[in-house]
């Protein structure tokens, strides 16, 4: 268990520090009106996210044979790892080559501020569009692959989304401990975030997908 809590951890902070832009996004919504209802709005459709997919994983998928390297099910969770792993890396390489170099006076996306024309429920579907579904499917093929009970399997999606939520949730955190603060605290952030958080989140996307390429690879080999 101790070793499935680390490896879903592990890609919980892969999705926070590759997950720039829903930080800015939550910081554009907190300067809007009903800020705080918007921030924490996007948050839920973040963790909604990860519950269905923790839904299915352990109500659909848990029960069947994963414990065996050479089942049919843990193969399939391994060549998923492989699959998913490829396709970020080939997107965080072409997208590392094609982006544009840091100019330190990038703008807010323009459709983060329709947003404020809309209900705030909207922030909800965004949160929940912006997950990071690759990482959040290898975390998900992590658990399957340990087969451990429902109970376990639980505590490791509970981790996978502690950990996965840190960067978001720290602009909200900001507001409520230190409002007085926390405006000039946050363009500080956010105008770092647009100049320079693309580039190294980008590495380490690249990093994690070599790191799921070899153990999906391992395990469909060994």
């Amino acid at each position: 268990m101790g070793t499935l809590v680390a490896s879903v951890a592990g890609l919980g902070l892969a999705v926070a520090f590759t997950s720039p832009t829903s930080v800015v996004t939550v910081i554009v919504l907190l300067s809007m009106p009903s800020g705080r209802r918007r921030a924490i709005a996007f948050l839920g459709g973040w963790l909604i996210a990860i519950a269905a997919i923790g839904a299915i994983m352990v109500f659909v998928l848990q029960g069947q044979d994963f414990a065996s390297r050479t089942s049919t099910p843990s193969r399939a969770a391994s060549a998923l790892e492989v699959l998913l792993g490829s396709l970020l890396l080939i997107w965080a390489v072409i997208a590392f080559r094609r982006r544009a170099p840091s100019s330190g006076g990038q703008s807010t996306p323009k459709w983060l501020a329709r947003i404020q024309e809309t209900h705030w429920l909207i922030a909800a579907a965004v949160g929940a569009i912006m997950l990071s579904y690759g990482l959040s499917l290898a975390a998900a093929s992590e658990i399957l692959k340990a087969n451990v009970s429902h109970f376990d399997a639980g505590v490791a999606l509970v981790v996978f989304a502690a950990t996965s939520m840190i960067t978001v949730a720290a602009p909200i955190v900001a507001v409520v401990v230190a409002p007085d603060r926390a405006e000039q605290r946050l363009a500080t952030w956010k105008a770092w975030l647009l100049g320079n958080s693309r580039a190294v989140a980008l590495v380490v996307l690249m990093i994690v997908a070599v790191v799921l390429i070899v153990r999906g690879a391992s395990d469909l080999i060994g």
